[in-house]
């Protein structure tokens, strides 16, 4: 498990890793995020749980492509999540599986 402010790592009983984060992510954060998601265990897709994220700049979409691409992605957007526009906008959600 990692954890470092507003990112938290778990590993789930079904393997798969879950990455919360929270408030804005930017691209002062990416490289605890990358490295999250370069120790997540297993084959399946990362889940991302964006539910408390305010803000997501460009390098942390393309960063969120990138896990698509190489990895597999899953969101977690709670109701009234901030970033589910930017989600939509940017075309993340044509890549990842929406919870």
């Amino acid at each position: 498990m990692l954890t470092e402010p507003g990112l938290h790592v778990d590993t789930n009983l079904d393997r798969t890793t879950t990455v919360r984060l929270s408030g804005e992510i930017g691209v002062a954060r990416l490289a605890g995020i990358r490295r999250a998601v370069e120790c997540a265990v297993g084959s399946a897709p990362v889940i991302v749980d964006l539910s408390e994220v305010t803000y997501l700049d460009g390098a942390a979409v393309d960063l969120l492509f990138e896990v698509a691409r190489d990895r597999g992605l899953e969101f977690v957007l709670g109701p009234g999540c901030a970033v589910f526009a930017v989600v939509q906008v940017s075309g993340l959600d044509q890549v990842a599986t929406i919870r």
